[in-house]
């Protein structure tokens, strides 16, 4: 558990471990020089299993994971940072997956948001499928892993790649070992605006990009700088201004999928992956373009009409019909 004057929430998230059904653990708390109560806190507890260490001078927080991970020593490790609060089978879940799977090394987990941002996320849970979604984004969250997927591989957090320091480290484990996401809220994470993917969010856009030309280049070195322009501003963001963009964006789906030639990813999952990230981008502009003042039968025909009907998530399509066919009754 990396902190940083994390005093107003880190009893809460000590509190969540110290409650888990698995208790054979040590909970070590870094704390990288706080000038709150953190520490105040932290030896507030007096559960022999918290192992408390204070860094001589602040390191930032992908040095404060890399010390981490050289102070521990056992085989699994568990991350999670000082303001956010773990469901108490967290740990359980995660030991009985690495047990039973050997040929996983590292164990995620759905999450909520909650504080000013409220929602509830799910990863792919099978390997290939969320390695295709790590061309958008970092698809592991407070996950459970085997220590020598990073010891044996020699990977270190980069403090280059901060405030995506851990998107880079994921993005480098998925080439050595399979990951695994539980499809269950197993953890809740705190959102408030002092904390880094609020305050550093430009920063964070601009780091995650660098990863996802990582995770691109590993699909295929030779894209052009244009295609790697495209894949950025426009695939990527899913950004449709007009109907025919829909059609770009897949005719550049085949053209990736095509472009896997050295098979680093399952082609079938990257169809699937692209095929939604099509399917929701395409939702969006229909909202836009055909609904922007609400719903009625004559827009939905327009809509119906237009072609984009099909490529939009059918539940999306029934949504939209029922609230037209709402609106007439009214």
């Amino acid at each position: 558990m990396p902190a940083y004057n994390v005093g107003a929430y880190i009893k809460e998230a000590i509190e969540s471990v110290l409650a888990q059904t698995f208790k054979d653990f040590t909970l070590l708390v870094i704390d990288d020089c706080s000038t709150d109560n953190t520490a105040e806190v932290v030896h507030s507890f007096s559960d022999p299993r918290i192992r408390y260490e204070k860094n001589e001078h602040n390191l930032g927080l992908a040095e404060n994971l890399n010390r981490g991970l050289e102070l521990s020593d056992t085989e699994l490790c568990a991350r999670m940072d000082g303001d956010d609060i773990a469901e108490p089978n967290w740990l359980e879940t995660g030991v009985k997956i690495l047990d039973t799977h050997p040929e996983v090394g590292i164990c995620s987990f759905g999450f909520q948001f909650f504080g000013t941002k409220t929602s509830v996320v799910r990863f792919p849970e099978h390997n290939e499928d969320s390695k295709a979604q790590m061309l958008f984004g970092c698809t592991v969250i407070v996950p459970v892993f085997r220590r020598s997927v990073m010891a044996e591989n020699g990977f270190r957090y980069s403090t280059e790649a901060f405030p995506a320091e851990d998107y880079m480290m994921w993005s480098h484990c998925y080439r050595v070992t399979q990951v695994y996401n539980v499809q269950a809220t197993l953890f809740h994470y705190r959102m408030h605006e002092t904390q880094i993917s609020t305050s550093k969010r430009i920063a964070q856009q601009e780091k995650s990009d660098i990863v996802r030309l990582r995770m691109l280049e590993w699909l295929n070195p030779d894209f052009s700088e244009e295609e790697k322009l495209f894949f950025l501003q426009k695939f990527v963001s899913g950004i449709i201004e007009k109907k025919e963009d829909v059609a770009t964006l897949q005719k550049f789906a085949d053209l990736l999928v095509s472009r896997n030639l050295q098979n680093h990813y399952d082609n079938e999952a990257l169809r699937r992956k692209f095929k939604t990230h099509i399917a929701y981008a395409t939702l969006s502009f229909v909202e836009d373009e055909y609904f922007p003042k609400g719903y009625d039968l004559c827009r939905y025909m327009r809509f119906a009409t237009s072609g984009l009907s099909g490529i939009v998530p059918a539940k999306n399509r029934r949504k939209i019909l029922a609230k037209s066919l709402l609106m007439k009754k009214k």
